[in-house]
This record gives C-alpha cells, structure tokens and sequence, in this order.
C-alpha cells in the first residue's frame, strides 16, 4: 500500500511539475516555433497528474470507485492525452515546415486537425464507456499522442542546435523517454507485470514521466539562451550606433574647425 501510494503520488507530481515549469517559462518574445504550443504539453501535464492522483484515491479506498466516477476518471485522462496529441501534431508540422509554419497554416487546415483528432477520442470513449476502463483511449489516442510528441522533439532538436548542444541534447532525451512513455502507456496493459524484476509496469511509467519531466525543464533553457542572444545582438547595435554618432559629432567638428580658417581665407 505504502510503495503504491509513493509510486502514484509521485507519477502525478511529476506531470504537474512539467506543466507548472512551462507555465512559469514567459515565452512570448521567443520567435521558436515550440514556444507557441508548449502551453498544449502544459495542460497534458497538469491533467495527467490530476489523474493519476484520482488513480491514488481509488488505490487508497477502493470502495470509493463508482460508475459516475469511473466516467470522471475516464473523461480526465482522454482530455490530458487529447492535448498531447495536438501537441505531438503541430510539434511536427512546426518540425517539417520550420517554426513559422504554424501563422502560414490555413485556419481551416488546423480546424480539421482539431476535429479529427476531438472524433477520434471521442470514439475511443464511445468504445470504453461501457467498460469504464481506458484500454481504448490509451490505444488509439495515448500511444499516438506520445509517439509524434516524443519524435517531434527528437526532431526539433536540430533546430535548437544552434543555440546550445547541451539543450538540443536534452530535447532528444525528453524525445526518447516520451517515446518509452507512449509504449509503456498506450500499448502495454495497466496490470501488466515485468516477469524477470516481477515489478508492475506502472513503475515505468512513472519512471519514464520523471524523466520526460527532468530533461524537458532542462530543455526549457533554451528560451533563456535565445533571450540572452537577442539582448547581446540588441547591445551590440546599440555599440555600433554610438559609434557611427560619436564619429558623426567628430566629423561635424573637423569640418567646423577647418571651415573656419577657410572662410577667413577666402
């Protein structure tokens, strides 16, 4: 009782760091594309934590489950893995296309997006309503999800690779860990247990959050290593244009020292 209570306690906390982290990033002069749909892996983290929690509750008092609160679980866990689905989707349109491809994508092309990807958890809910579980969610909206969020980020590690290895390194290793996250979540049962270490593969996944959480805030610098190089890029203008003005104010002088015996002259 006392290792699933630490295990879930942490998982959920885990998730609700990562989304309370980005939150607290202020993004809004980053001109990278990643910055304009972070706030989606955001809330998938701080709803995905909000469920697990609900996953201690029912651990702790079983006897609380009841079919009005398996649909609430049900609904809480398909709207987090909705949001990382949108995220993996535009991750890798922003991937492809380059960061500004999001403000050149038609309206109705995203609008498409939306709703297929709202029919398709919806579907899944449809098929898992009567059960109560989430194999169907997990299956068809999860696995999906963490796979295109987790390659994305890979993938968009050749775009911050400019800006710091060290970070690009990170996007890939919160790439990879979400990668395991989508197996570990989306294809491998909840009740599923590793025969060789005789562990249950909720420890993975918990695992596997921490990590996806650890390497993406550290991921995070980036912004702070592009706010760093825009004000050095700003001062260094700002040096130059001083120095076009003194040299200006200078010129202006000379030519008044020299006009001044010239006039006489003439």
């Amino acid at each position: 009782m006392v290792w699933n209570f630490t295990l879930y306690l942490l998982y959920g906390l885990a998730f609700f760091t990562l989304g309370v982290a980005i939150l607290s990033r202020d993004t809004r002069l980053s001109e990278l594309g990643i910055a304009r749909i972070l706030w989606l892996l955001a809330v998938f983290g701080i709803i995905h934590g909000l469920h697990e929690w609900l996953e201690l509750l029912d651990q702790l008092n079983p006897g609380v489950q009841s079919a009005g609160f398996s649909l609430f679980r049900l609904i809480v866990v398909s709207t987090s893995f909705l949001f990382l689905l949108y995220f993996g989707l535009f991750l890798n349109i922003i991937t492809i296309y380059g960061d500004h491809a999001l403000k050149a994508t038609p309206q109705s092309v995203k609008l498409f997006v939306g709703i297929a990807a709202l029919a398709l958890i919806l579907l899944a809910i449809y098929l898992d309503f009567a059960s109560g579980e989430d194999i169907n969610v997990r299956r068809m909206v999860a696995f999906p999800g963490g796979l295109l969020a987790g390659i994305g980020l890979i993938a968009y590690s050749r775009t911050v690779r400019t800006f710091s290895k060290k970070v690009a390194r990170n996007f890939i290793l919160a790439g990879g860990f979400m990668v395991a996250y989508a197996i570990f979540t989306g294809i491998i049962p909840s009740d599923f247990i590793i025969p060789i270490i005789d562990a249950k593969i909720i420890l993975f996944r918990g695992l596997s959050a921490f990590a996806i959480m650890f390497f993406t805030i550290r991921a995070l610098s980036v912004f702070s290593i592009e706010q760093r190089k825009i004000i050095n890029e700003q001062l260094l203008r700002f040096s130059q244009s001083e120095k076009l003005t003194s040299m200006g104010i200078l010129a202006a002088g000379i030519a008044h020292e020299i006009n001044n015996p010239l006039t006489n002259a003439s």
